[in-house]
């Protein structure tokens, strides 16, 4: 498991583990209090978003690092034994 799986991973606990304790410890109404989670909700869904977007976009330049190192190799050896098309 990759860095980046582990910090979401333990983000989305953190939230799961946070929304439960506001809500056995929420000293307002229901109705604020469902306000309030949904506004958090809201926000920690569009923070993991953005995330999982950082993550997307830092494995999609490994790939292409990884295939174009994969490529300059495999033309090494091409004209290492003086290979022709």
């Amino acid at each position: 498991m990759n860095n980046g799986v582990k910090i979401l991973t333990g983000f989305s606990l953190g939230l799961l583990a946070g929304a439960v304790a506001g809500l056995l410890y929420a000293p307002e109404k229901g109705d604020k209090t469902r306000k309030k989670l949904k506004k958090n909700v809201d926000k920690s869904y569009k923070d993991s978003m953005k995330k999982i977007d950082e993550l997307k976009s830092t494995l999609n330049k490994e790939i292409d690092s990884v295939s174009s190192k994969g490529k300059e190799t495999i033309d090494q050896l091409k004209e290492s034994v003086n290979y022709k098309n």
